[in-house]
């Protein structure tokens, strides 16, 4: 369910680009998307492709560069990237433990769509 009002909120932003006007066909969607945008990328493309139905984006090859939130620790220095299941997207206080020093660390980064570009054809 998640997936599907990201994928909703993207597929409207792009449709409103100017750089659309005229187009005939995007074959192309380009996504830099934090991790914590969707719970799996499979899910995220089906979505994709339902959403963009009747649309100058129907067929488009969607490429994502999905971006990995990232634990900082203050007290030693620490850092490392959250691997897939460590975060949880819904948490409201994003804190870990630091695994080194077992501190309060700083999750950061992750979430939101960074970049979208689109290879237009037809104008």
């Amino acid at each position: 369910m998640h997936e599907h009002a990201t994928i909703d909120g993207i597929v409207k932003a792009i449709l409103k680009d100017p750089s659309l006007k005229g187009a005939s066909k995007v074959s192309e969607v380009f996504l830099r998307i934090g991790a914590l945008e969707f719970h799996s990328e499979a899910a995220f493309r089906q979505g994709f492709e339902v959403a963009v139905q009747g649309t100058v984006l129907a067929g488009a090859a969607l490429r994502l560069d999905v971006v990995l939130p990232e634990l900082k620790c203050e007290a030693c220095g620490h850092k490392d990237v959250c691997r897939e299941g460590e975060v949880d997207p819904h948490e409201k206080l994003p804190v870990r433990e630091c695994p080194k020093c077992q501190s309060l660390a700083r999750i950061s980064g992750g979430r939101g769509v960074d970049k979208i570009e689109l290879s237009v054809e037809g104008r």
